[in-house]
């Protein structure tokens, strides 16, 4: 268990009590920590375990934790049984916990609920993705696609975008991202916030438009919402008709059964060329980057 310890140490050491992902076993390169995910939530190590572990195991890590190089940084540490239904979050006791806090990212601060549901709000390992809508946002007519709480949104406004347009169908997690637009006191002229069922609302969604930039971040494994195979090449065409000349489009897509090439094939149309890929955070080791979290940049081609 030491050279996870020391992989932790490593990445709680360059965020520097600001939000991260610290250990990524389900990349695959921690032999017998593939289950587990370890985020850190400015002063709270979340454990997320996707298999059910021994009351042992959790109380040596938590052991090494406190007594490792960082434990300044750590206030609490909470685990998560991501294996039961209602993944219920706990501490090192096991007494049920559940926790509201703001964390921050780059400077920029967001809602977190632990414990009641599976997610928390806030998801950290696309925290490159955020980065570069930051940086490529400055004028434009922004449009975030399966908003969730808005992470994409409150970089957009944070990086001088003109407008954003939030679009989701879960009204719980829209405003969740109106409270993070708040926290970061961005102008509430600047961000629409629309509750459709995306697949279904294209005519209204594109009144909006036209879109400089489109995030498109899908839920990877929420049935009965969204499959890639079947509606990402839907979502190409619509697009097609509501982004300017030269936009950008930041495709996503979390499915480890999806290659970057598989993915690649599904965005293929007459009106959009790859750019590039959008390097993932260093935290993210993958056994094979082929099946990692896929952020891809495409730009709308002038007709």
């Amino acid at each position: 268990m030491n050279h996870i310890i020391k992989e932790i140490n490593a990445n709680l050491s360059m965020l520097k009590e600001n939000t991260g992902r610290v250990l990524h076993g389900r990349g695959k390169t921690f032999s017998g920590y593939e289950d587990i995910t370890i985020e850190y939530f400015s002063g709270i190590v979340l454990i997320i375990m996707f298999k059910e572990r021994p009351d042992s195991w959790r109380s040596e890590l938590c052991d090494l934790l406190e007594s490792s190089s960082s434990s300044s940084m750590i206030n609490t540490v909470l685990f998560q049984a991501r294996y039961e239904k209602t993944s219920p979050v706990f501490d090192a006791e096991g007494n049920i916990t559940a926790i509201e806090k703001v964390i921050q990212e780059n400077d920029l601060s967001y809602k977190l609920s632990l414990g009641g549901r599976q997610n928390y709000g806030f998801f950290t390992d696309i925290v490159a993705g955020r980065n570069w809508v930051r940086e490529h946002s400055t004028g434009r007519r922004v449009l975030n696609l399966f908003s969730y709480t808005c992470s994409f949104s409150v970089a957009a406004v944070a990086g001088g975008a003109n407008h954003v347009v939030n679009v989701d169908m879960s009204s719980a997690a829209l405003s969740v991202g109106r409270l993070n637009h708040k926290l970061n006191n961005h102008p509430a002229e600047k961000i629409s916030f629309q509750k459709l069922n995306i697949l279904k609302s294209w005519s209204r969604i594109g009144r909006s438009g036209p879109y400089d930039l489109v995030i498109v971040d899908p839920p990877s494994f929420q049935k009965g919402s969204f499959s890639a195979d079947r509606d990402y090449q839907k979502i190409v065409n619509r697009l097609a008709i509501m982004t300017s000349d030269g936009a950008d489009i930041l495709f996503c897509l979390n499915d480890p059964l999806i290659t970057v090439n598989s993915f690649k094939e599904l965005l293929k149309g007459e009106h959009f060329e790859y750019i590039s890929r959008i390097d993932n955070a260093p935290v993210m080791k993958e056994f094979d980057d082929a099946v990692g979290l896929k952020v891809l940049h495409y730009r709308r081609l002038a007709d």
